[in-house]
């Protein structure tokens, strides 16, 4: 093997087992607050850009924009996830599927919905 392969196929495994991870599957209960384009997120299918908000920083990493109805919004600061802003039982959070894994997690936690621009601008 040639030294200068050998990082970018450890960077190519590392993405692809981050992605199986990120993907496991949901219970019943977690599947049924999602809208059905946040679920084909989960899924690992492709989801149009029109529909979801996504945000790739500089470093690779992803956020999504994502509606999430609690009444509970301290629990989903609490995980350390970017809430931007909340109206009654309303939020919008900026988080990682890693992090929208643990928001759905939530039981206080009732739907989430992708957060497209449109949509959000709608909520005012």
């Amino acid at each position: 093997m040639r030294p200068h392969l050998f990082p970018p196929a450890l960077l190519v495994l590392s993405l692809l087992v981050f992605q199986c991870s990120s993907t496991k599957s949901l219970s019943d209960t977690e599947k049924a607050k999602l809208d059905s384009a946040l679920a084909r997120l989960f899924a690992g299918e492709q989801v149009d850009k029109s529909l979801v908000g996504e945000v790739i920083h500089p470093n690779g990493r992803n956020e999504y924009t994502v509606i999430v109805r609690s009444d509970q919004p301290e629990k989903v600061k609490e995980l350390g996830v970017v809430v931007s802003s909340v109206f009654g039982d309303v939020m919008v959070v900026h988080a990682t599927m890693d992090d929208l894994r643990k928001i759905l997690s939530l039981p206080s936690v009732r739907k989430m919905e992708a957060g497209a621009k449109k949509t959000i601008q709608r909520l005012n």
